[in-house]
């Protein structure tokens, strides 16, 4: 059986619950001291656990959540003393933290830093203060941009920010001004992502149309890539060489293993899909147990397999091979796509496809065209 060198670590704590967020978190106010010692105790167990599944070197680690930056030091290092009795880090392995600005602290970082990480990805949002309060973060412009430049005073030279395009009352200008400040600083990464809600959620009626955000995207590219980064992934552009490998895991299909209540892992060798229970009280009570926190397994399927594949490949610059395209009707498509100037083939692959900044726009509609 194949050993999982990729590992994803999930810290369910946060200030706030942003209103916006799909992922397990818990407000910090909101839990007992008592809460945070019992994941601390039981996320140590489950590495116990799957002791003989580890590779004996780790490529990448990931910290989410949650706000992993919340975490004492101290504490981190008692929750990954548990690991490295059982594996190490490979010589040129990459150890990303997720972080807010309102928890950047400069011996915080370098404390981190000095357990052996060597990556920050900052969750900015926005540098517009009126937008940061619709959105529920707690903080403001000037403590994102003093929590960047601490990253960098700590000794962190792979930073990477999050930002958010899409947000009701966004302008081009407004995208313009941000990007314009993030890449003064000597950031290695950027990822910017679509605002999405729900029908229900109060601020839906508020969102842009697709036509405004089909030109913020168009307009982040052209960016981007006029200023020196790759962009290798529908959302995330990077400087050379500094692209998130550990996410590339998850965009390549490769597998990967995850601790924490909510994580999801892949087994790409069986096909196995399986997520750990999105509640602290049962993922706790069940390592307590001595069982597996595993809510519940998918074995995929063949054509699960091949949605994946399609739904992958086409997020990433590598494209897809010429030769998926095999069906009279996927050649009428693709026709249509190379003639519309979503797809193209690729400039530096001669026997590959990849979409145009348009076409990844609108990714989802085109596979489900092509399958």
């Amino acid at each position: 059986m194949s050993k999982y060198s990729s590992l994803y670590f999930h810290f369910p704590f946060c200030e706030t619950k942003c209103h916006y967020c799909d992922f397990y978190s818990l407000a910090r106010d909101r839990v007992q001291d008592s809460e945070v010692t019992r994941f601390e105790s039981a996320i140590q167990k489950e590495v116990q656990f799957y002791a003989d599944q580890l590779s004996p070197e780790i490529k990448t680690i990931f910290l989410g959540g949650g706000t992993p930056s919340m975490t004492a030091p101290s504490s981190m290092e008692r929750i990954f003393s548990e690991l490295w009795k059982k594996t190490r880090l490979a010589k040129d392995y990459e150890w990303t933290m997720e972080a807010n600005p309102s928890s950047v602290d400069l011996d915080r970082m370098r404390a981190y830093r000095s357990l052996g990480i060597n990556r920050v990805s900052m969750g900015v949002q926005s540098l517009r203060n009126d937008h940061l309060k619709n959105l529920g973060r707690v903080h403001d412009r000037g403590e994102a941009l003093k929590s960047l430049d601490i990253l960098f005073k700590s000794g962190f030279e792979n930073v990477s920010v999050d930002l958010l395009c899409g947000v009701p009352g966004q302008t081009l200008q407004d995208l313009k001004a941000a990007l314009d400040e993030l890449t003064s600083h000597p950031i290695q990464h950027l990822s910017c992502y679509i605002l999405t809600l729900g029908t229900k959620h109060k601020m839906f009626k508020d969102l842009p149309d697709e036509d405004t955000q089909l030109e913020h995207y168009l307009y982040l590219d052209e960016y981007m890539t006029s200023h020196g980064f790759e962009h290798y992934e529908i959302s995330n552009f990077a400087k050379p060489g500094r692209r998130a490998r550990h996410n590339l895991v998850y965009w390549k299909n490769e597998p990967y293993l995850s601790f924490g209540p909510s994580a999801h892992s892949f087994n790409s060798e069986q096909g196995v899909r399986f997520k750990n229970y999105s509640s602290l009280h049962q993922y706790a009570e069940k390592i307590e147990k001595g069982e597996f926190p595993i809510e519940w397994k998918e074995d995929l399927t063949q054509e699960q397999k091949n949605i994946e594949a399609w739904m992958l490949a086409v997020r990433l610059e590598e494209g897809f091979p010429k030769d998926w395209i095999k069906t009279p009707h996927q050649q009428a498509v693709l026709g249509r796509f190379l003639t519309g100037k979503l797809i193209q083939s690729h400039p530096k692959v001669s026997d590959r496809y990849q979409l145009t900044p348009r076409g990844l726009a609108l990714s989802e509609q085109i596979v489900k065209e092509l399958i």
